[in-house]
């Protein structure tokens, strides 16, 4: 073994060595600081109106330590703190405040925030295990900081979980939610496999995410292709095979407005420029029971005719999805619209007639 590589090996190791201490020595000040804001506010809540001087002796830190400390509890807790100029301490100003003491890291969050997104995409009773979790989330989140909070998509008081089925079911993969929520965080580029039905197979491309954007039951990725910042797509998770953090770092336009591209009317969230189609399906008498039975869409008008058969009709955007989901039933419903769709199965039965004809 060269002088060389000895050498370059135990640079490797003391750079290594370095960041464990380092990171050893950051949770120790934060378990510090921790008890230091508990004491304080042991001492404010004891009614002894505490000064930095008295704190700083108390703890044996510096006062600017004491200082940061007591600004550190008026921010991240909103704790009601003023100073008594003739007691001349620290008092609380409202009775009822005590501290916020759980906290979650950011890899936390993003695991929350997933589970919420996930469950909402299917059907829950009150006693199902996904409901009872979700209540236990929200009771630990109403026990954080609101500087942690307020960054969650969803709100800890709301226990609504949406009544929606689309019907076909998609199988969006948990791990790609997580990955894709990461990346748009930390703006990262990803490297996604996406299917394109113009050339019937996945390619790989880079994308820099900007947004997730749900539909019902369906998810979209707003992003743009990477290097193009002309104007950003909109990438189906149905559609997307693999994920890769490509571990490259983006920047987002400064004349970026998330409200350009996407619309939301009540808790209904979707994409401002993707044509929406009125289909019309029907289905024959042999699926009729079971067709009267279902909800395929949230804005459908469904109804049992004199013939037997089953017409149902909504407004929807998933022209792709819709699709494919046609050609997963076979001859068990007949799309009558929009001629958009008709066409496009016209033109894979041709293709499928050359052959076996």
């Amino acid at each position: 073994m060269t002088l060389y590589v000895i050498v370059s090996m135990l640079y490797i190791l003391i750079k290594k060595r370095r960041k464990i201490l380092s990171m050893s020595k950051k949770k120790v000040e934060e378990k510090m600081k921790s008890s230091r804001i508990s004491f304080i506010d042991d001492a404010i809540k004891s009614g002894r109106y505490p000064n930095t001087e008295k704190l700083a002796k108390d703890l044996e830190v510096t006062t600017r330590t004491i200082g940061r400390d007591i600004e550190f509890l008026k921010r991240v807790y909103k704790a009601p703190i003023e100073h008594d100029p003739i007691r001349r301490g620290y008092y609380y100003t409202d009775s009822t405040f005590f501290i916020k003491s759980v906290f979650l890291s950011e890899d936390d969050l993003n695991t929350v925030t997933l589970f919420d997104n996930f469950i909402k995409k299917k059907h829950y009773n009150e006693d199902d295990l996904a409901v009872k979790i979700r209540k236990i989330i929200d009771k630990l989140l109403l026990a954080m900081p609101e500087e942690q909070t307020n960054s969650l998509p969803f709100s800890p008081k709301s226990k609504e979980i949406p009544n929606f089925i689309f019907k076909p079911e998609m199988s969006i993969q948990v791990q790609h939610d997580l990955i894709i929520q990461m990346a748009i965080s930390k703006k990262k580029v990803l490297e996604i496999e996406y299917w394109t039905t113009d050339n019937k197979k996945y390619t790989k491309q880079e994308i820099e995410p900007l947004d997730l954007v749900e539909q019902g039951e369906h998810s979209f990725v707003l992003a743009y292709k990477k290097g193009n910042h002309e104007k950003p797509l909109f990438y189906s998770l149905y559609n997307i095979s693999k994920v890769k953090d490509t571990g490259k770092k983006f920047v987002i336009p400064a004349d970026f407005k998330i409200s350009k591209y996407i619309k939301k009317e009540g808790n209904n969230v979707s994409p401002t420029d993707k044509e929406t189609y009125h289909f019309e399906l029907s289905f024959p008498k042999e699926v009729a029971s079971e067709a009267i039975e279902k909800t395929y869409y949230h804005n459908q008008h469904i109804k049992l005719c004199e013939d037997g058969t089953v017409y149902v009709s909504f407004d929807t955007t998933l022209l792709q999805e819709m699709y494919k989901w046609v050609l997963g039933e076979g001859h068990n419903v007949k799309v009558l619209n929009p001629p958009e769709l008709v066409n496009m199965l016209k033109m894979e039965v041709q293709k499928l007639v050359k052959y076996y004809l």
